[in-house]
C-alpha cells in the first residue's frame, strides 16, 4: 500500500504520466480493487498517443471490465510489439480467472521483455493459481535469476512447494523471504502452517517468537 501512495502523489503530479498510470492500473488489480483498476487502466489509453483514439471518452462513466479488456485486446492487435499491453492483458484475465489467456498473454510480454523479474513473478502467480505448481516453480526461479533479493518470489516459492505437499521443501523459501522482510505477516502464517504440517513441533515456537537466527541455521537455503 505504501508503494501505492507514493504512485498516488507522482499521479497528482503529474496525471498524464502513461508509467505511473499503468503502475496504479496494475497495483489496484493486484489489491482486487477492479474498479480503482480500470479507471487508472482506461487513464492510460485514453492519453496513451498511439492509443487514445479507440478509448472513448464516454466510456469513462460506466467502466467494465469487459470494455477495458476488449479495448486492451484491440491495442495489442495495433501493437503487438507492446509489452505493456499484453502485461495489462494478463493482468486483466487473471481478475476474470481467464487464466490460460493471461498465461499466454504473459508469456508474449515475456518473449518482449526476457528480463522482467516482476513479469517472470506474474507468470509465476499465474500458473499457480492454474493448480500447475511445478511450473510456477520454474519461472520464479527465472525470477529470482534476474532480482536475488526479490522478496515475493521467495515466498512465491514457498507457497507453490506447499501447494504440493511438499512443506518441508516450502519452508526454507518462507524463511529467505522473512530474513528479507520480517514483517511480512502472511508469510510468518504460511511457514507457521508449513512447520506444522511437516510435523517440526519443534520449530513453532521460534516461529511464533519469530527467531530468524534460529529458524535460518535450522532452514539454510
Amino acid at each position: 500500500m505504501q508503494a501505492i501512495a507514493a504512485m498516488m502523489r507522482a499521479h497528482e503530479a503529474d496525471p498524464s504520466n502513461l508509467e505511473v498510470l499503468l503502475a496504479l492500473g496494475v497495483s489496484h488489480t493486484n489489491e482486487l480493487e477492479q474498479a480503482t483498476a480500470l479507471k487508472y487502466l482506461y487513464g492510460w489509453l485514453r492519453k496513451h498517443p498511439k492509443y487514445g483514439a479507440i478509448a472513448p471518452p464516454e466510456l469513462a462513466d460506466s467502466l467494465y471490465h469487459a470494455d477495458i479488456a476488449r479495448l486492451f485486446t484491440e491495442a495489442s492487435q495495433m501493437n503487438p510489439e507492446d509489452a505493456d499491453v499484453h502485461i495489462v492483458l494478463g493482468v486483466l484475465f487473471n481478475l476474470s480467472r481467464e487464466f490460460d489467456r493471461a498465461m499466454t498473454s504473459f508469456q508474449t510480454a515475456l518473449q518482449l521483455k526476457p528480463n522482467d523479474y516482476s513479469l517472470w513473478n506474474k507468470l509465476g502467480a499465474t500458473q499457480a493459481n492454474s493448480v500447475q505448481s511445478a511450473d510456477a516453480i520454474s519461472a520464479y526461479q527465472q525470477a529470482l535469476d534476474l532480482k536475488p533479493n526479490y522478496v515475493r518470489a521467495w515466498a512465491n516459492m514457498g507457497i507453490s512447494y506447499a501447494n504440493q505437499g511438499l512443506y518441508q521443501e516450502s519452508i526454507p523459501y518462507y524463511v529467505r523471504a522473512l530474513s528479507m522482510n520480517p514483517k511480512a505477516d502472511n508469510a510468518w502464517q504460511y511457514l507457521r502452517i508449513s512447520l506444522s504440517c511437516a510435523s517440526r513441533q519443534d520449530m513453532i515456537e521460534a516461529c511464533e517468537s519469530r527467531n530468524l537466527d534460529l529458524l535460518q541455521k535450522e532452514f539454510p537455503l
